[in-house]
C-alpha cells in the first residue's frame, strides 16, 4: 500500500494544477468575452506613445469618457517577427497592421525605422471601443481575438482535470497489482 503522503502529493498535483489552470484561464476568458461583447460605444482616442513591452511597439491610445481619461493599446492575437539578412533595411509587414495576426520582416544586420511609429504617428487618432458601464474595459480599433487563446487553455485544463486523475488511479492500481 502506498504511503498516504505520496497519495496526497499526487492528488494535489493531479487535481490542483489543472484546477488552477481552469480557474486562471477561465477568469481571463470571461474578462475578454465581456470586453468583446459589451464594448458597444466608441470614441476617438489619440496616440500618445508606444508599448515596448511586446514584440511590437504597439500604439498606446489615450481616450476620454465622461471627463475621465483612460489608456489602452492596440493588441494582437499573434505576432511573428522574421529576421533575414537579405531583406531591406526597413521593417515591413506582409499584411495589414490592423489584422489580428501579423508577420513583421526585418533585416537581421540592420533595420531602420519603426513600422508602428510610421503607421500610427504620435497625435494621430484611433477609434476606441469601450464598455459604457466600465469605460476602462476597451479595445483599440478592432478586437484582438485573445478570447480564443484563453478558451483553448481553459479546455486543456478541463481535459487534464478529467484525464489526469484517471491516469493516476490506473497507475496506482497497476503499481499495487504488479508489485
Amino acid at each position: 500500500m502506498p504511503d498516504i503522503r505520496i497519495l496526497i502529493v499526487i492528488a494535489v498535483a493531479v487535481i490542483g494544477f489543472p484546477l488552477f489552470e481552469v480557474l486562471f484561464f477561465g477568469y481571463f476568458y470571461r474578462r475578454e468575452l465581456r470586453i468583446k461583447t459589451l464594448s458597444s460605444k466608441s470614441v476617438e482616442g489619440v496616440v500618445i506613445g508606444y508599448k515596448r513591452t511586446q514584440i511590437v511597439a504597439a500604439p498606446i491610445v489615450e481616450y476620454r469618457v465622461d471627463g475621465q481619461t483612460y489608456r489602452n493599446s492596440l493588441k494582437y492575437y499573434r505576432v511573428v517577427r522574421v529576421t533575414l539578412p537579405w531583406k531591406t533595411n526597413q521593417a515591413a509587414s506582409d499584411n495589414d497592421l490592423m489584422a489580428q495576426r501579423i508577420t513583421i520582416y526585418t533585416n537581421s544586420v540592420v533595420s531602420k525605422g519603426n513600422l508602428f511609429q510610421d503607421a500610427f504617428p504620435l497625435g494621430s487618432t484611433m477609434t476606441v471601443w469601450y464598455n459604457p458601464a466600465c469605460p476602462k474595459e476597451s479595445y483599440v480599433e478592432r478586437y484582438s481575438g485573445l478570447d480564443k487563446s484563453y478558451k483553448r487553455e481553459m479546455w486543456i485544463g478541463i481535459w487534464m482535470l478529467i484525464l489526469l486523475p484517471i491516469l493516476a488511479v490506473v497507475s496506482i492500481v497497476m503499481g499495487m497489482k504488479y508489485k
